[in-house]
């Protein structure tokens, strides 16, 4: 079973039943004839930013947190970058980012949804981006940043 359809799995599952334990969670995949290893569920949990919680009553279940959504947007935003970023240059309180024509609003909305809080907003055209920032060190921080995700290939 791929990974896509492991994911869809586990997340109907701990939408509908609340499941104590992984071990809980791996018998009840294994109902429904979906065998995976432990190892597996744990790497696939932390992909999709689910945590265990104690509820109300005191037992535990797990629940998909915020985290996923950052986890996505931090892997398109670094393919966005290595695949596209061609120049960034730095001026004041802005970052003028260029790409390979076309692509410039698909970074910019990667930037857009991180959630960085030094990022204001940002303009997109066809191949140049104008990020926006408060100030000048929020701006060197970001370049930063976008600087640390491209060197870690």
């Amino acid at each position: 079973m791929g990974k896509k359809n492991r994911h869809f799995h586990i997340l109907k599952l701990i939408e509908s039943v609340n499941v104590e334990s992984q071990q809980a969670m791996l018998d009840e995949l294994s109902s429904q004839n979906i065998e995976i290893s432990q190892s597996t569920l744990s790497k696939d949990l932390k992909e999709l930013g689910i945590i265990k919680i104690r509820g109300k009553e005191g037992r535990f279940r797990f629940v998909q947190t915020k985290e996923r959504e950052l986890f996505h947007v931090g892997l398109m935003l670094k393919k966005e970058l290595l695949d596209f970023l061609t120049d960034s240059i730095l001026v004041q309180n802005f970052l003028v980012l260029k790409t390979v024509s076309g692509n410039a609003s698909g970074l910019a909305k990667c930037l857009d949804e991180i959630g960085w809080k030094e990022i204001v907003g940002s303009v997109a055209g066809d191949d140049t981006i104008l990020v926006i920032t408060q100030n000048e060190q929020d701006a060197k921080s970001v370049m930063s940043r976008l600087d640390e995700i491209i060197s870690s290939r």
